[in-house]
């Protein structure tokens, strides 16, 4: 049977080639969007490491670059700035940040740490960060002022960056080597810190503490502030006026974190709905050409359809012979796709989805390609049972 099916589909190439081509890619869109949309639907549901809601971000611009050493004025005058800040009675608290969430900034670096190499995410943050964000202390402590007579810089690991360096092992007081003067030493661990997002995979993050007298002190160019609840709008204005008597040349821009990160939610999932409105249309065409082409078949087929059942066979059976060959088809587009997909691993794929995502989206395409295929075939071949061995008589 199988043989017979493919000589009919090998008979009818032309016709089947575009029908089988437009299959193909289909396949390859439909696991493109399915993959995605469930790595990020799986990274929606989990923490992430921090608070979002009533904090703002008040960016600054200054004439060096953040991540710099700061002058000792600028630095001194960084610091002012918060205390300022949490003098009013709508701020519940305030941090600095070099690389804040949702801000599209990110300062990132492989270094050799535990005889092994570890990409990671650095942001320089305050003592009053981990309060600004409301983040959670799993292991160790966040930094203090004890930290200011410390011989090394102390920083804080995001959980899934302390596991990737140390597995199992406790990761505090594990020393970490910056340069050839500067030795880090950790001092606590962090929930895992998503800086982009619920769409965002773990960051591998490390926290380096920035202070007002420390000997590793870096700039930071971000204020977090937490404002109370149900804080007043016109409040942007009075909190970037003061700020700015205390650094009358900087310029200041306050952003509240919820729009922030509405932002990064739509650049994030733009290419996924722009991914599956393509694949929509994709599916549409499929659909509308293929019932097309095998209605079309049926009605040329008349005669042979006809002779099959003046030979014996029943409705049912001209019904999956029908079915049968739509099959076929799909299956001839499916391997070609899979051919494609199965090298992605290969070319770093596992570097944009997870291995669950690839699995269940190369799954949910195959089983949407064959579903799609056998539902389009149903009519057509619904009409090719209902002809008599007489229609083949009155066809010309």
């Amino acid at each position: 049977m199988t043989k017979h099916l493919l000589k009919l589909v090998w008979n009818r190439k032309r016709a089947n080639a575009l029908i089988v081509t437009e299959i193909f890619f289909s396949f390859l869109v439909l696991f493109a969007v399915l993959a995605i949309a469930i790595m990020f639907g799986t990274r929606w549901s989990k923490p992430l490491g921090y608070q979002w809601r009533n904090v703002w971000d008040v960016s600054m611009e200054f004439d060096i670059d953040a991540g710099e050493k700061a002058t000792p004025e600028l630095q001194a005058a960084m610091f002012r700035m918060v205390d300022e800040a949490r003098s009013f009675p709508e701020v519940a608290a305030v941090g600095i940040s070099n690389t804040p969430a949702f801000s599209f900034s990110t300062s990132e670096g492989t270094r050799r740490i535990n005889n092994r190499d570890v990409t990671m995410k650095y942001d320089d943050v305050s003592d009053g960060f981990a309060d600004a964000m409301q983040m959670k202390v799993i292991r160790g402590r966040w930094f203090n002022a004890d930290d200011d007579a410390a011989s090394y810089w102390p920083v804080v690991l995001g959980a899934d960056a302390a596991e990737a360096i140390y597995g199992d092992a406790d990761p505090i007081g594990q020393k970490i080597e910056e340069d050839e003067t500067t030795t880090m030493q950790v001092v606590g661990v962090v929930e895992t810190y998503r800086k982009d997002g619920e769409t965002a995979g773990p960051d591998q993050l490390m926290f380096r503490r920035i202070a007002p007298n420390a000997k590793y002190g870096r700039l930071g160019s971000h204020l977090i502030v937490r404002v109370h609840p149900g804080t007043p709008a016109d409040f942007e204005q009075r909190l970037a006026t003061r700020l700015g008597q205390i650094l009358p040349n900087v310029s200041f821009r306050v952003r509240h974190l919820e729009q922030m990160r509405t932002n990064m939610l739509r650049t994030r999932l733009a290419p996924v709905v722009v991914g599956g409105i393509i694949g929509g249309f994709l599916i549409a065409m499929v659909g509308l050409g293929l019932t097309g082409v095998l209605w079309q078949s049926v009605t040329r087929r008349t005669r042979e359809i006809g002779l099959r059942r003046a030979m014996g066979a029943s409705g049912s059976t001209v019904h999956r012979q029908i079915l049968a060959e739509v099959a076929l088809l799909s299956t001839i587009a499916v391997i070609a796709g899979s051919v494609v997909i199965l090298q992605l691993p290969i070319l770093g794929a596992f570097k944009i989805v997870t291995p669950s995502a690839f699995t269940l989206g190369f799954i949910g395409a195959l089983a949407t390609i064959y579903a799609l295929t056998i539902l389009c075939g149903l009519y057509p071949s619904w009409l090719a049972s209902r002809l008599q061995p007489a229609d083949a008589l009155r066809y010309e």
